[in-house]
């Protein structure tokens, strides 16, 4: 026996004795002590005030062993549970032996008492049997006296939280076996959890606590008090003027051999009635706090959520609140409108089959609270409806275990609280609305004078991807150009270099579904999957969940595609989506505008027979090359004969001809060359920072090929003129073609169809 049990023995023993020395008689010498259930003495008192007897031989000190004799008491006591008396070897002295037992049998202590023989006018045997009801009067009285102190302890408590531990670890210290618990009731005397306390010890923090199992036992059904379990489990639960407030629970581990008895269920009985009173008036004290800081909440929570025009500071008041009220409680937001929100939110299901409380809650408009099946297990499933002025935007849900129990007071509480937040969010969203709405007029004006300002069609196609990343805040953007008579797109400007100049065929997804209906297109896979797109291998192996494609019309004809994309998923909205195809209206319109421009520019450089630019336009590229450049080089091309294919093949033909030459010129030249009709058959190509060595290769290979490639075939005759500002200085235009065209001039008298270096 642990020497904690011992000592509540002890105090037992001490209220025993009082009854007991009260019924001894008057001036009779005696010792009366006690012994633990292994005979050992733990503690000892005289019987006679004053006494002076007590015989050497009798050694009753604290520890020591008296069931070493198995003639004495103590020994057939414990040997036997019955009452046993001995007499002394010499007759002096005369011992008997009370067990006190448990409610299974086992004895947990021995009462002992010793006296001269000589002064016993009665049987020793008889009296002790007559101490049964003086031992339990001074149980009694030991009960009353504990119960007493636990309720003054209690009553220094201004909480039920701190007045319930005080409870059960006061109890558990005086009924020493196993735990005491304690869980709060519903108002139909059912358990409420997980508001439990217990003096359990979380020895291995994997393995559950005892009450959790004996909760998940008696849940769902009113309790009364009752011994369970063979005496393992003691319940009690606690009323007021008839109103159910919490259950005792005595219960002990799988390992622990104890059982509870008569006197300890006696004991918990006694303590729990005394101490309803002191909890009612805890619980009621929490309630009025509760109630004090639930309205101080709602209206902090009102004063917040109405003032704010964030919906996302909305929606996170609304669940820090419920977090903050009913911290055991799952809590999901579900929406029926699409927010920017950063907060989890899920989408509430209208599926015919689904009659889940959420569901139920919004079609019905008030609050729901049921029970489902989820993972096996019953859970209760409270939703409220986010009501607005103009609808029901959402449902607010939590979700407890099955044995939480929300007073009518507290649902309405909960109703009320979603209500409010159903019209701030409204508020919010409204004003959020009117936010965007003039963020995209500000954007659209921004866009439309930037567009205006500029007939430059890379500037134009820059500013647009630039706008698209700042825009929308996207991780990609790019254009696309139809390519004239052909089913392919080319990427003509892009937020990524690497994919400038990439081909795009017109089946690919989701091109082909903007062709197929000429409309912007948002694209959002189911689950988390990556959109399959030929364009996104190129950019930097990066995979897109989300993207935005509108069409490039140009004068009713698809002319091209913008897209945009984000590996995020659902990263763009509805309002996105619209946006977008704003953008590209005015995209558009600006590359339209900027194509025709250059188009009209092309034209007034370009010689509309040969393609080549305008004379011109050469003396122009001409003079910029001599203000920069330290040197180049200028040829003059004469067709020979060419009156003679004109009177020969007609004009017809001899525009042909001009037009093939003009065609060999400009394969066998450079993109920065500049290939010219200088005037009727007369060609003219500037080759800028070329010296005269190479632009004498360049030119005899024009004038090879020309005699190859043209049919009817005909020659050309070259003068070369070159300059170098290091070695002639500066030179004027008319200087260099005046050289030029006397080379070309001495070549054509030196046979044609040959080049001459000025």
């Amino acid at each position: 026996m642990s020497s904690k049990m011992l000592g509540k023995l002890e105090t037992v023993f001490s209220y025993m004795a009082h009854f007991m020395l009260l019924s001894w008689p008057e001036k009779r010498p005696g010792i009366l002590f006690l012994t633990d259930s292994a005979g050992k003495v733990v503690t000892i008192m005289e019987m006679q005030v004053g006494q002076s007897w007590n015989p050497n031989r009798l050694d009753f000190q604290t520890g020591r062993q008296l069931c070493t004799d198995t003639h004495s008491s103590v020994f057939q006591a414990l040997r036997t549970g019955e009452i046993a008396v001995h007499t002394s070897q010499d007759g002096d002295v005369v011992f008997g032996a009370f067990p006190l037992k448990e409610h299974d049998g086992r004895i947990r202590a021995v009462i002992g008492m010793a006296a001269p023989q000589k002064e016993i006018a009665f049987d020793l045997a008889s009296y002790i049997r007559g101490l049964d009801s003086l031992i339990r009067m001074g149980y009694d009285a030991y009960i009353q006296h504990a119960t007493t102190e636990i309720i003054m302890k209690l009553n220094r408590h201004d909480n039920t939280k701190d007045l319930l531990n005080s409870l059960i670890h006061q109890i558990a210290d005086i009924i020493q076996k196993g735990y005491c618990s304690a869980i709060k009731l519903s108002e139909q005397g059912m358990l409420i959890l997980p508001e439990y306390h217990t003096t359990e010890k979380a020895e291995d923090p994997e393995r559950p606590y005892e009450i959790t199992r004996l909760a998940a036992r008696f849940a769902g059904e009113p309790l009364t008090p009752s011994v369970e379990d063979d005496y393992r489990t003691v319940i009690l639960p606690i009323t007021c003027e008839g109103k159910p407030l919490y259950v005792l629970f005595l219960h002990l581990s799988a390992e622990d051999a104890h059982r509870y008895d008569e006197r300890d269920v006696a004991f918990l009985q006694e303590v729990g009635e005394k101490a309803s009173y002191a909890l009612l008036r805890t619980i009621v004290a929490d309630d009025l706090r509760r109630d004090a800081s639930k309205k101080d909440l709602l209206y902090q929570l009102m004063t917040k959520i109405q003032a704010s025009i964030d919906v996302n500071d909305v929606l996170q008041e609304i669940i820090n609140s419920i977090r903050f009220l009913y911290p055991h409680a799952s809590v999901d937001l579900f929406l029926t409108v699409e927010t920017n929100a950063t907060i989890p939110v899920k989408p509430l299901s209208f599926h015919d089959d689904d009659a889940s409380t959420s569901t139920r809650a919004y079609l019905e408009g008030n609050l729901v609270m049921d029970y489902e099946e989820r993972d096996g297990a019953t859970v209760a499933v409270l939703a409220a409806p986010l009501l607005g002025k103009q609808g029901i935007y959402g449902v607010l849900q939590l979700i407890t275990d099955r044995t939480v129990f929300l007073s009518p007071h507290e649902t309405e509480y909960i109703s009320i609280l979603a209500e409010t937040a159903g019209k701030a969010f409204e508020n919010a969203q409204l004003y959020q609305q009117s936010r965007n709405l003039i963020r995209e007029l500000r954007l659209i004006n921004e866009m439309a004078r930037q567009l205006n300002r500029s007939l430059n069609l890379q500037e134009i196609l820059d500013f647009v991807i630039d706008m698209l990343l700042e825009t929308f805040s996207t991780e990609y953007c790019a254009i696309l150009q139809k390519q004239p008579g052909q089913e392919t797109f080319r990427v003509i400007s892009s937020s990524l270099p690497e994919c400038q100049g990439r081909m795009i065929r017109a089946e690919d997804s989701p091109v082909a579904e903007i062709l197929s209906s000429k409309q912007a297109l948002l694209l959002v896979p189911p689950g988390s999957e990556p959109i399959s797109f030929s364009l996104f291998p190129c950019v930097s192996q990066m995979s897109f969940s989300s993207l935005m494609g509108v069409p490039l019309v140009v004068e009713g004809e698809l002319g091209g595609v913008l897209i945009v994309g984000d590996s995020r998923h659902h990263f763009f909205s509805f309002d996105d989506y619209k946006l977008l195809e704003i953008f590209g209206q005015h995209a558009s319109l600006a590359m339209t505008n900027a194509m025709l421009h250059n188009e009209v520019e092309r034209m007034v450089i370009t010689d509309n027979l040969t393609g080549l630019y305008t004379r011109r336009y050469l003396n122009e590229r001409v003079q910029a090359s001599l203000e920069k450049d330290s040197f180049g080089s200028l040829i003059l091309i004469d067709i020979d004969y060419f009156k003679k294919v004109n009177d020969t093949y007609g004009h017809q033909v001899g525009d042909e001809v001009l037009i093939q030459v003009a065609n060999s010129i400009k394969r066998h030249i450079r993109e920065t060359d500049i290939p010219a009709r200088w005037g009727g058959e007369e060609l003219a190509v500037y080759l800028p920072r070329v010296d005269k060595a190479t632009a004498h290769g360049i030119a005899e290979r024009i004038r090879s090929y020309v005699e190859k490639e043209t049919s009817p075939s005909v020659t050309i005759s070259c003068g070369l003129a070159k300059w170098n500002r290091e070695l002639t200085g500066d030179i004027s235009v008319e200087s260099l073609f005046y050289h030029a065209d006397i080379a070309l001039y001495e070549a054509k008298n030196k046979g044609r169809n040959q080049v001459i270096l000025a």
